[in-house]
């Protein structure tokens, strides 16, 4: 009888057992269901969110693509408003440039002298920043930009080559190293920006190249030979200039290219209205530029295969000679 008892207490004391332990799985299987359905809750709020930023950002995307698309004018109002609340940052740099520029328009009321005052200032900075580079790799991969485009164009060292607003030789020291010696002729307003091309000449170990660098104070070309230039360059010179002095060298240039030479030019290109921001930055439609070329007795095409590169600006070649595909100018 006591051994039955026992035996019966044992299994007792084992259901007992048992109970607890499935009580506190139950327990622990509550508890993370709870969690499962706290974090499911989680989730869908997370995901609900992240559908609402995705439909802000998609919408912040395409205002921004709109505000920042080739007709927008940069000169108004809203422009200014739209780019200081995507940039806050650059809001106080703004302003201390416009003042800046106001006062250097003050003292320099012709184009001309003014770029010089404005490059001499930003040229004391910072050379690179001075011709559009906002550091030194970028300077160095628009330099390669512009020498690959021209090299794929068959450019040639026996080659003679003018580059108008050669600055720092971004591009410049490229062309120098890949052209016989003497026939590098480079050309710019600012004597502060050519003394830091020589810099970059001496730096790239090039005298031997014997390259020219030449102030000048406008873009008549009067002191340079005729029918002497296969290739006349000029990278980010025209989207700094007013009409009136890319006529001046349209209206020039010709005489200073051979019958098959060529003069590449980028410019900042508009859709909408022609304007200006501070007297530095100038936007055209390509068609302008285009009957203006025409218009001095020059063939004058949109270069397309420059579009696909990763660069702001468009590109217009001219030639004194008919351009593949195209008639001759009227």
């Amino acid at each position: 009888m006591a051994r039955h008892t026992k035996s019966w207490n044992e299994g007792n004391e084992t259901n007992r057992s048992w109970r607890r332990t499935e009580r506190s799985r139950n327990r622990s299987d509550r508890s993370r269901n709870r969690s499962d359905r706290s974090r499911n809750r989680t989730d869908r709020s997370s995901n609900r969110w992240e559908r609402s930023w995705n439909r802000s950002e998609r919408s912040r995307n395409r205002w921004e693509r709109s505000w920042k698309g080739p007709e927008r004018n940069r000169s108004t109002l809203t422009h200014k408003i739209g780019y200081a609340l995507l940039h806050p940052g650059r809001i106080a740099p703004y302003l201390r440039r416009a003042t800046r520029d106001a006062w250097l328009r003050l003292r320099h009321p012709d184009h001309v002298g003014y770029y010089r005052a404005v490059m001499a200032s930003d040229t004391r900075r910072d050379p690179e920043a001075a011709v559009g580079s906002r550091s030194h790799e970028r300077w160095l991969a628009l330099g390669r930009m512009q020498f690959d485009y021209l090299l794929g164009h068959g450019l040639r060292p026996e080659h003679k080559m003018l580059d108008i607003g050669c600055g720092n030789l971004r591009g410049g020291w490229r062309f120098i190293d890949h052209l016989d010696p003497g026939n590098y002729y480079g050309i710019d307003i600012s004597p502060d920006i050519l003394i830091a091309a020589k810099k970059t000449l001496t730096e790239r170990r090039l005298q031997h190249k014997l390259p020219h660098l030449t102030l000048t104070g406008d873009l008549t070309l009067d002191f340079l030979p005729s029918d002497h230039f296969d290739v006349v360059h000029a990278h980010s010179v025209f989207s700094h200039s007013p009409l009136h002095v890319i006529e001046e060298c349209l209206a020039h240039v010709g005489r200073v290219l051979t019958d098959e030479g060529f003069f590449d030019f980028t410019f900042d290109r508009t859709e909408g209205a022609e304007h200006q921001v501070l007297r530095e930055d100038f936007y055209y439609r390509a068609e302008t530029l285009l009957s203006l070329a025409r218009a001095h007795g020059l063939s004058a095409r949109l270069m397309d295969d420059w579009e696909q590169l990763p660069h702001g600006q468009s590109k217009i070649r001219v030639r004194r000679s008919p351009l593949p595909d195209e008639a001759p100018p009227a």
